[in-house]
């Protein structure tokens, strides 16, 4: 799953992940570490979230979400479903 900040003027601090699954109208947040790996770029403007061993109950749309240094900016951006 990949999220491509539009804004490279901020200094990108930190990301975080949510999912709502298809019967649901609630988010829930995933942590990193164990089954999701994420991978940052050098530049700080791409973050991707790869899920190991996927199964079924997985399924969902999945938001990231970024802030900047002093969370002066933020940034939303919403993946397709699965």
């Amino acid at each position: 799953i990949n999220c491509v900040l539009s804004d490279t003027s901020c200094a990108w601090d930190s990301t975080y992940w949510y999912r709502k699954k298809l019967d649901s109208t609630n988010e829930e947040s995933t942590s990193k570490g164990g089954r999701y790996v994420e991978t940052v770029n050098s530049e700080s403007t791409s973050f991707s979230l790869r899920i190991n061993d996927l199964t079924v109950e997985d399924s969902g749309t999945y938001r990231c979400r970024a802030y900047g240094l002093l969370w002066s900016c933020s940034f939303d951006e919403y993946g397709g479903g699965t």
